[in-house]
């Protein structure tokens, strides 16, 4: 049984194009590979009880990959959320996301209101899809939501700095709305966070492996996750 003290599970998905490159495949081949080790991992999360699970999917520097690689993989994403939702209903998973929606093609955009609202009551999985999503982005963003809403209340500078705290910033933040993650697994040989999630994963557990994402399943995960079962999170205190 799993502990409470992992309520979040994140995961940086890496390696699809670098799989098919070594199988002699277009990168494209990696990508709809990826998505199957995803679904893999997404019904194990739900099995084992993990309460939010956050994959990410597409990065805001993702965008600037050619042209045509873009529109490929916002066309797989629509071609599998469409594929795969009746197991969303099956298995009452509430799918959310987060990022920069707007920059996403029209039908894929409402195709992801349509599952949030229509999977908002569902009471098992907490599935995060990050799109078009930046840690930088997203901590840009608050920054300027805290100081339009302290500038509308016509706070003095001084009365500012004292009223805002670390929590009331955080309230501006989309990614607030879930619980900081415990661990976070990055697949593919990197060992860096690619602008993901850089305010939540301040007292993260930190995972890095070499398995490219298509190779990755649930018997690699059950294993991380024993590892983070043996460490001990201090936040700093003795």
């Amino acid at each position: 049984m799993l502990s409470p003290s992992l309520k979040h599970l994140a995961i940086i998905m890496d390696g699809n194009g670098t799989w098919a490159e070594l199988k002699k495949h277009r990168r494209f081949f990696g990508h709809v590979k990826g998505v199957n080790s995803s679904l893999a991992i997404i019904r194990h999360c739900s099995k084992i009880k993990i309460p939010y699970l956050s994959l990410f999917a597409l990065s805001t520097e993702n965008l600037y990959r050619p042209q045509s690689e873009v529109e490929t993989l916002f066309k797989l994403l629509e071609k599998t959320f469409k594929k795969h939702s009746s197991f969303l209903f099956q298995k009452s998973i509430r799918l959310s996301f987060i990022g920069d929606l707007l920059a996403l093609p029209p039908s894929l955009q409402k195709l992801c209101k349509q599952f949030e609202e229509e999977t908002k009551s569902h009471q098992g999985l907490n599935l995060i899809i990050a799109l078009n999503y930046g840690g930088q982005q997203e901590i840009l963003r608050a920054f300027k939501q805290t100081y339009k809403h302290y500038f509308e209340k016509s706070y003095h500078p001084k009365e500012l700095t004292v009223d805002l705290t670390k929590d009331k910033l955080s309230s501006f933040f989309p990614s607030s709305r879930y619980p900081d993650p415990d661990l976070m697994i990055r697949t593919g040989g990197e060992r860096r966070l690619s602008n993901f999630y850089l305010w939540s994963l301040a007292y993260t557990e930190l995972y890095f492996t070499r398995t490219l994402w298509p190779d990755f399943n649930s018997k690699d995960l059950d294993l991380i996750l024993e590892d983070f079962y043996q460490r001990k999170r201090l936040y700093g205190r003795l």
